[in-house]
């Protein structure tokens, strides 16, 4: 805190006006998702998908004899390409759909696989979703006042999802690539205080007031908060000073 505080007023035209310390509530979300491997499609599987493109395919049986492959073999197929959205069964027997254009297009083929989950955060200030981090900070005391412009506010769903699909994205290896496709439980756990340190600067060569928030989970100047700050609190800083010099 001396340091930041040494830094600040490296400059002699700037001054430390006031200096406090307070929480900032981050809540924490166990957060499940499903997922697919996503593998390159096989040379069958793209004979198959072309059949159905093609060809009125009522029975298994059918393509097993059209290309020569065990009947049973065939079926799994076609169950699994069921599940997966890319056939679906009509009045004039099974039709790639608009999923299994796209993948026979692409040469790709996904695979269900069991869920997984990880941990969420959210900072309702910030209107911030991120994956939590492990890093270390200060804790808060308890007897530490909470930020005063804190508001709770609700998750918004699309921005969850949005968050997954880029973040959840697994390295390509032996051929194939685990996707994360879905959200599918975003259960409210714990509720992280994260320590701040705030200052009020004054800069009387441009006659200036300002504010610059030390925010001890990044390690970084938060100037989101700063900015909440002075937009409710500069011009009160202003008498407050003026009202001083009479």
């Amino acid at each position: 805190m001396k340091e930041l505080r040494t830094n600040l007023e490296a400059n002699s035209d700037v001054s430390v006006i006031k200096q406090q310390t307070w929480k900032l509530p981050i809540v924490l979300y166990d957060l499940g998702f499903s997922r697919v491997k996503r593998l390159k499609m096989d040379v069958l599987m793209k004979m198959l998908l072309f059949a159905f493109q093609e060809t009125e395919i009522h029975r298994a049986a059918n393509l097993a004899e059209l290309l020569l492959v065990e009947e049973l073999f065939i079926r799994d197929l076609m169950e699994k390409m069921q599940r997966t959205g890319l056939i679906q069964l009509e009045k004039r027997g099974y039709r790639l759909t608009a999923k299994g254009f796209d993948y026979l297009e692409k040469g790709i083929f996904d695979e269900e696989m069991e869920g997984d989950d990880t941990v969420m955060s959210f900072s309702s200030v910030h209107d911030e979703y991120a994956l939590a981090l492990q890093n270390e900070h200060p804790e808060a005391s308890e007897t530490m006042p909470l930020y005063r412009y804190f508001k709770k506010a609700a998750l918004n769903k699309e921005r969850v999802q949005q968050l997954l699909l880029s973040e959840m994205v697994f390295p390509e290896e032996e051929g194939f690539q685990v996707i994360a496709t879905d959200v599918t439980s975003c259960i409210e756990q714990e509720t992280d205080f994260i320590p701040c340190i705030e200052f009020q600067l004054y800069d009387s060569k441009q006659d200036l007031f300002y504010a610059r928030i030390w925010n001890t989970l990044s390690g970084t100047w938060d100037e989101i908060l700063a900015k909440q700050i002075e937009e409710r609190e500069v011009v009160r800083w202003r008498k407050a000073m003026e009202e001083s010099k009479k």
